[in-house]
């Protein structure tokens, strides 16, 4: 029996003794341990499967037992009716004032508000999206909920449990276009996501990794879309883990989503007099690394003929000896750049009285000066 016999087989068992049709979708699409993701365990297998008869037939299966059980009865268990919730006393006591504007008691206006608000989140796809992502998010943005990959699991699962459709990708897209679009301002603020004191340790592999995923796949592929995608954003990961090990993938991903925000420091970029001259400092091959200064500044790889990388730091001898440990002391690795071909030239330069967010101005514009082969375009991702 080939797999997708296998898979269809299981359904149709697992259709039998399943109560509901999401603990049906959660057996067969279940990212961490469905029947899918254990037979093709390979991002091109479940790529090719999707396009078969044989998972046609499994989605109808699914549809099926949708129609047995009720869309919305088959996603959730019946509850009590009951519940109690602690509110911040400001929030409770704005809901009291308005209950007694409107003449009402506190718990109807309460339940009108949830009623009002469970309206327009059952307005179709979208609204089951951000449903899905307000149950699971924690506070945190829906950059976060797509960047994490455990949050990300709990999304796409409970946009399973709603009977969603699509793939992975398209559901990932679509919430972070609701968020682009203004779709999730009713949402109370979210909890930041920060890694101030290391990102100077991983950030430059984020870009490299982008970059280099960009060149390999398609170079139209934008930081976006290769995020909501967890195949590719799993491939990212590990190019960037080559370049900086040491990390956990939301700081890669993290790191990488920086990059689109980084076109926003307008007010740096003002303070911006002068742009640093960089200086030559050799072959990389034959780099002294201790005659590097350990202070902030800005640094170049580029051949003979073009510019390489640009990056900014907060230590460039620190910096220097990352790159050295991951390239066998050639700047870039031979899987990224070709250094036996075209060997790296350093340029730098010192600037240790200058603070972050001026280096990183300095950085978005010396970009355009030398469109370097492996920056990202510091442009807000589309």
């Amino acid at each position: 029996m080939d797999k997708a016999s296998y898979i269809l087989a299981r359904a149709k068992e697992f259709a039998k003794v399943t109560k509901t049709w999401a603990d049906l979708s959660n057996a067969l699409f279940d990212p961490l341990d469905g029947e899918v993701i254990r037979a093709f365990p390979e991002p091109r297998e479940r790529a090719a499967f999707r396009k078969t008869a044989a998972y046609r037939r499994l989605r109808a299966i699914l549809r099926t037992k949708m129609q047995e059980t009720g869309l919305v009865a088959g996603a959730s268990p019946q509850k009590s009716g009951r519940f109690v919730v602690r509110l911040p006393r400001s929030l409770h006591g704005a809901l009291e004032k308005e209950a007694r504007a409107e003449g009402t008691s506190l718990n109807q206006l309460v339940v009108a508000k949830l009623a009002v608000q469970l309206n327009t989140l059952s307005q179709g796809k979208l609204g089951r999206i951000i449903q899905a992502f307000g149950e699971v998010r924690s506070g945190f943005s829906a950059d976060r909920v797509i960047a994490d990959p455990e949050l990300n699991r709990k999304f796409l699962r409970r946009c399973r449990d709603l009977g969603l459709p699509g793939t992975d990708f398209e559901l990932n897209w679509a919430l972070i276009n609701a968020r682009k679009s203004g779709q999730l301002s009713h949402l109370p603020r979210t909890k930041r996501t920060t890694f101030r004191r290391i990102i100077d340790e991983y950030e430059y592999a984020s870009e490299l990794g982008i970059r280099f995923l960009q060149r390999a796949k398609n170079i139209s592929l934008s930081l976006d879309q290769i995020i909501c995608d967890p195949d590719l954003a799993q491939e990212f990961d590990e190019y960037a883990s080559r370049l900086a090990p040491g990390f956990s993938a939301l700081q890669y991903r993290w790191g990488a989503l920086g990059l689109r925000k980084a076109g926003r420091l307008k007010s740096q970029k003002d303070k911006v007099s002068r742009l640093p001259d960089l200086e030559p400092f050799g072959n990389v091959r034959s780099l002294r690394l201790h005659s590097v200064p350990e202070q902030g500044g800005l640094y170049l790889f580029s051949t003979v003929d073009e510019p390489v990388f640009i990056s900014q730091t907060d230590n460039l001898r620190h910096r220097l000896e990352r790159h050295m440990e991951a390239s066998s002391s050639r700047g870039l690795p031979d899987w990224l750049w070709p250094t036996q071909k075209e060997p790296l030239q350093l340029r730098l330069a010192a600037l240790p009285q200058t603070p972050r967010s001026i280096r990183q101005a300095m950085e978005i514009l010396l970009i355009p000066r030398y469109n370097p082969v492996f920056n990202y375009g510091r442009r807000k991702a589309a």
